[in-house]
């Protein structure tokens, strides 16, 4: 194996364990609900309006306001032609999207358009959920899937007083052929997507917050989500691609 097979590997050991998949394939999970957390990632929201159409779901509740996503689905969604006015929140971004592409009612929307991080995104769905009325038995779970095993724990820790199963819903796994000189991935529709700087943050930085130590979000740490066990051969690679990014950047 070449150093950057190697290095891609690693890259994708990190990718399959933060975004949590469920076992159960993800064409099969039905539930009265669907939760997009807010990302950059148009594709996303086209993975639900699929369900809804395929009546996996009775409804999708987008939720996000205007965070650091917020300038790259803008840009995303540009990309594809859809040219929205500014100042809108990435809930309202992807309903204008589902609307104008998919033609799905408003009826089978909910938007929460004030969150900004992940703490929100769970807090605040939940007071909105709450509001309508009796909560469901069991909802699915989308996010940036970089951010998937933390969205669920979050949802997990905030809603914890309820009897409400979470399952991830995770109909693409990002697993990435080129990382030497930004990211390729193997399915043609997340490249380009996130810019390489980000995407690198964003992995990185989850395994930060997922370690349950002083530093992470854990109960050992600031207490956002529950304890989350992260595998040894998890933790090799994410110590191994650290040591590359400071390697490069003492060779700049």
């Amino acid at each position: 194996m070449t150093d950057e097979q190697a290095r891609n590997a690693d890259w994708n050991r990190l990718l399959a364990f933060l975004a949590e998949a469920d076992p159960q394939n993800y064409s099969e999970l039905k539930a009265p609900m669907l939760i997009l957390a807010g990302n950059c990632l148009p594709v996303l929201a086209d993975e639900a309006a699929k369900a809804y159409l395929n009546q996996q779901i009775d409804q999708i509740v987008l939720v996000g306001g205007i965070g650091h996503a917020t300038k790259y689905l803008y840009r995303n969604f540009e990309k594809q032609g859809y040219d929205f006015e500014q100042g809108l929140s990435e809930s309202e971004l992807c309903a204008k999207y589902l609307i104008e592409k998919y033609q799905l009612p408003e009826e089978a929307m909910l938007l929460e358009t004030k969150s900004t991080n992940s703490g929100e995104n769970a807090l605040f769905s939940y007071e909105l959920l709450s509001k309508l009325g009796s909560l469901p038995e069991r909802i699915l779970l989308m996010n940036d899937p970089t951010l998937q095993r933390r969205t669920k724990a979050t949802f997990e820790k905030e809603w914890g007083k309820t009897s409400v199963d979470f399952y991830n819903y995770v109909p693409i796994l990002p697993q990435v052929t080129e990382s030497t000189k930004g990211f390729s991935f193997s399915d043609q529709r997340l490249n380009d997507l996130w810019p390489a700087d980000y995407f690198q943050a964003l992995v990185l930085g989850e395994m930060v917050r997922l370690k349950d130590d002083a530093q992470g979000y854990g109960p050992n740490g600031k207490g956002f989500i529950g304890h989350v066990d992260i595998p040894d051969e998890v933790w090799s690679a994410y110590l191994r691609l650290i040591a590359i990014n400071e390697k490069a950047s003492l060779q700049r």
